[in-house]
């Protein structure tokens, strides 16, 4: 009986699984079955025969049972595995594999694992010693504790029995799965989740939401009211749908119907492959599932004015977004709860009215907010990313008004009354009805409201303008670094400047009452040392005007209320020379004097670091003995103080920062890579201030560079010992996700694409990471978004486009993982670039200033880069570069950019110089149309981008 107890066999259990019990025995000489081979509690398991279930030829029975039956075969394990499966996949068995399950070839096992229906089978083959080692096929019926469906086509299979967790690969459009979960779930008693309805979706309603990529859905059940299940549809690049089911707290649905309710755009985009085209359309063959194109005879002044009357027969409304530059080769469109962008591009050498062949591309907008638009309506202004549109119309104020409490009311607006204001805004009160029209008040959610204003016009039109109720706006902003120097707030929609010998000027448009802007620059301004002429100064509620002096010279900041925008306009005058160089002042000093700072930071730190260390310093000095990073994704180990890690398995390199000093990390890989089998090679750098290191494993290489910057000490790696698809970590660590099994992007809300500025640039409020690297003559963002490729990439192309930026079609590459996109800019050429990184988007968006770089001296020849050689040293020093020895005069490049210099064929050059009797050897890649600058110093040689 222990025996018996120790296979699960219980007490009461009848006479025929003690029997089965006997003939499990019979074909094996273990004491116990593996799990899959044990007898199935009967508890939930399907009724059906696996006595039935087909057989081998020459098939011997040993046992047979309804829930348990076991034979022998006269094949071997591999053509019985391969016979079992073919005769159980005819009658619709389909094979699955536990989730995130690894698996290891056994030559004398193999199990099986299928469902057909609400049905599951476990078949277990291996070799039977008390069979004359026969090979021995187990049938077991499985309980189905939750029964998830498969579609038909479904391959990839992935599916646990126990816990609803299901995923799986269909050929199916997102439409029909949508459609056939929503049917087979409901008849599992799971029942499809609305957060409209905040509760079941009522009959008729869709299936899901459809999105970029994809679409999704929450389900509930009233037999697990404390667990949801939500359905991920992701499309992949082979043209298929990957389909994940997983179970979230139910507490997930309310995030969900906050989302809901922070947006307001539920419609699918709009299928641009079944708009119209213009007559004598030809395909350009660069048409994509995300773009239309097609080329058509004529200018662009004329093709523009035939789309617009084109769109408008189908119901679409063009319109503009208020304050921004107009776009001739730029059209957008609003229909319902649709979006569309229309771009035109020509030929090179020719100009838009001269042209005689125009390209049309048809691009989808998803608009985060699209409030009703009457069918009459001329001059819309609209802004998706954030409540407001305003248009005219020949209906009434009273006709219009119940239009809007309609229309609102069918996306959950309700009226927001007097009361319910003073009760939810204590310190707001309602705007004064114009003479001459309506206003009213809606809210959706209890947090979001709108208000309506409607006027009647001299020409007997009404004017209708939907946005944000002062009371509702917000009352304070903060800084968010400075334009040339000069402060911005944030949030903000926008901000630019202009700078100059006799002075600045900066504009922005911020989200927030005119007082609150009024009152942060007083605030920073008075910071700067300036002084408000306060005799000088009007300030009323739309508009303001304040007055500033300084030692210099003067300054006038403008602000007004336009489209429910402050807007922004500070002019500064220069009078007086100044007696320092204004910060970000776009002369070749600033970044010289950047340079020789960052040597100085590096000496600085070399010098410090000889000294024992004391209580007195922090861990960027002092050597640690430092520990591995848990749950690191990358393929080597990585110091417990590793921040901002970024790892690229595809390119083979790895970057981060630390507050450990340059040894301690020296010293944590040299042991840590040799504990996992790595070889160092001969170092040719090793100071305080900075190591290289080198490594090799069999025919894996790898590359280390560590370097005190400042306060933090900066990491980067490269090598084939990087760039290892699916890469494992030497270390244990958490298994890293694949590509191909990342999950999709969650869906995302106005919130998360509402538009903030760094440095002048714009990223979404949404994001992990952003970090901006200025000279005066050129910007660079990186950061990284957790949203879809697709979704950042519209919304750069939005705000780009709301700056004034031209998107040009030449060198422009879109794909669904990567896209490049080329822009003409009012400061100069931009070049957009997304990827995918893990479930993120990495955006990398740099501008340059060729006019400024020309002014300095630093522009390089067209298609050429140019590399620059300074010394911070009294003293003349030499380096070789590319297999050539420079002499830098001492001093060189400090003031000026007076150093040796070099016009280069784009590629790497390598250099090395002798410090201290040691060689040190670099190298540098510089492309088309780049400035790099070479600065000498004590510590060695530092390189850095100029433009």
């Amino acid at each position: 009986m222990g025996e018996m107890a120790g296979c699960n066999v219980r007490r009461g259990g009848h006479r025929r699984y003690l029997l089965a019990l006997c003939a499990i025995i019979a074909v094996s000489t273990a004491p116990c079955l593996p799990v899959r081979a044990q007898v199935p509690d009967r508890a939930g398991v399907a009724t059906f025969d696996v006595s039935k279930l087909p057989r081998v030829p020459g098939a011997k029975e040993v046992f047979a049972s309804p829930f348990t039956t076991i034979f022998v075969s006269p094949q071997a394990i591999t053509p019985t595995a391969y016979a079992v499966e073919k005769g159980l996949a005819a009658l619709g068995w389909q094979k699955y594999a536990a989730p995130n399950a690894a698996s290891a070839e056994n030559p004398t096992m193999k199990t099986l694992t299928l469902k057909k229906g609400a049905q599951a089978l476990s078949v277990f083959i291996t070799v039977a010693p008390a069979q004359n080692n026969a090979i021995s096929v187990q049938y077991s019926a499985v309980p189905l504790r939750v029964d998830l469906p498969f579609t038909a086509d479904a391959a990839n299979i992935e599916y646990s029995p126990d816990r609803p967790s299901l995923s799986l690969v269909s050929a199916e459009p997102v439409e029909k799965l949508l459609d056939f979960y929503r049917r087979e779930l409901a008849g599992r008693g799971w029942f499809l989740w609305s957060a409209k309805a905040n509760g079941r979706q009522p009959a008729g309603g869709p299936s899901g939401t459809l999105r970029d990529g994809g679409g999704y859905a929450y389900f509930v059940s009233d037999e697990t009211p404390k667990v949801a299940l939500a359905l991920v549809l992701q499309k992949t690049d082979a043209g298929k749908v990957k389909v994940e089911i997983t179970p979230q707290p139910v507490s997930a649905l309310e995030n969900a119907r906050q989302a809901y309710l922070s947006g307001d755009t539920v419609a699918p985009p709009v299928a641009i492959a079944d708009l119209p085209r213009l007559p004598g359309a030809r395909d350009t063959g660069r048409s994509t599932a995300e773009r239309v194109s097609y080329s058509v005879p004529g200018n662009v002044p004329a093709t523009a004015a035939a789309i617009k009357a084109l769109l408008a027969a189908q119901g679409w409304n063009f319109y503009v977004v208020p304050l921004d530059d107009r776009h001739s080769t730029w059209l957008t469109f609003l229909k319902g709860q649709q979006g569309l962008s229309v771009r035109f591009t020509i030929s090179p050498g020719r100009t838009e009215d001269t042209t005689d062949q125009t390209t049309v591309d048809y691009t989808a907008d998803r608009l985060p907010f699209a409030p009703p638009v009457p069918d009459d309506a001329a001059d819309v202004q609209f802004d998706a990313n954030r409540p407001y549109l305003s248009l005219t119309s020949g209906g009434t104020p009273q006709s219009l008004r119940d239009f809007y409490a309609r229309k609102l009311a069918e996306n959950d607006w309700e009226p927001l009354a007097d009361a319910d204001i003073a009760a939810k805004w204590p310190n707001g009160r309602p705007d004064p009805r114009p003479a001459n029209g309506e206003v009213a008040y809606f809210v959706r959610g209890n947090v979001r409201p709108l208000m309506l204003v409607l006027r009647t016009s001299d020409s007997g039109r009404t004017l209708v303008e939907l946005k944000t109720p002062s009371f509702a706006e917000q009352q304070s902003v903060e800084a968010d670094g400075d334009v040339f120097g000069l402060p911005v707030p944030r949030p903000r929609k926008s901000a630019g400047g202009t700078n100059g010998a006799t002075g600045r000027e900066i504009h922005a448009q911020v989200q927030a009452s005119l007082e609150a802007v009024l009152s942060f620059y007083r605030g920073a301004l008075s910071a700067l040392g300036w002084k408000e002429d306060a005799a000088r100064s009007a300030i009323g509620p739309d508009e303001a005007v304040a007055n500033f002096t300084f030692p210099e010279g003067s300054a006038t900041l403008k602000l007004a209320r336009q489209y429910g925008l402050t807007t922004v306009s500070l002019v500064e005058k220069i009078t007086k020379p100044k007696t320092q160089s204004m910060p970000g002042a776009g002369s070749v000093g600033d970044m010289l004097q950047q340079a020789q700072q960052m040597m100085r930071d590096a000496e600085a730190q070399a010098g410090s670091a000889a000294r024992p260390a004391d209580a007195g310093r922090g861990a960027g000095t002092a050597v640690q003995a430092l520990q591995p990073l848990a749950d690191s994704n990358a393929p080597i180990p990585l110091p417990e103080t590793a921040q901002d890690v970024d790892f690229d398995s595809e390119d083979g390199t790895l970057e981060f920062t630390s507050e450990s000093s340059v040894t301690s990390i020296a010293d944590f890989f040299r042991s840590a890579l040799k504990q996992s089998g790595w070889r160092a090679k001969p170092s040719v750098i090793n100071n305080a201030n900075m190591a290289q290191l080198q490594f090799g494993k069999g025919k894996k290489d790898l590359s280390i560079t560590v370097m005190k910057m400042g306060p933090t000490t900066n990491v980067n790696a490269s090598g084939s010992g990087l760039k290892v698809a699916g890469a494992k970590p030497d270390q244990p660590a958490a298994e890293s996700q694949s590509r191909a099994g990342a999950a999709a992007s969650p869906p995302p809300s106005a919130d998360d694409l509402a538009v903030e500025d760094r440095s002048g640039l714009p990223v979404p409020r949404r994001l992990t990471m952003s970090e901006v690297t200025k000279t005066p003559f050129r910007r660079e963002l990186n950061a990284t978004v957790p949203l879809d490729l697709s979704v950042v990439l519209d919304f750069y192309r939005r705000e780009l486009g709301n700056r004034g930026w031209k998107e040009e079609g030449k060198g422009a590459a879109v794909a669904a993982d990567r896209a490049t996109l080329r822009f003409a800019s009012p400061e100069g050429p931009a070049v957009l670039t997304l990827g995918r990184k893990g479930n993120e988007t990495t955006v990398n968006l740099g501008v340059k200033n060729p006019e400024a770089a020309r002014k300095a001296g630093v522009l390089p020849q067209p298609g050429k880069a140019k590399v620059m050689f300074g010394n911070i040293q009294p003293d003349a020093m030499s380096l070789t570069f590319n297999n050539r020895t420079i002499k830098v005069p001492g001093n060189a490049g400090t003031k000026a950019p007076d150093g040796p210099t070099l016009d280069l064929a784009p590629g790497k050059y390598k250099y090395s110089i002798k410090i201290d009797g040691k060689v040190e050897v670099d190298e540098v890649e510089v492309r088309s149309d780049e400035t790099w600058g070479l600065m000498i110093s004590p510590a060695g040689v530092l390189a850095l981008q100029a433009y």
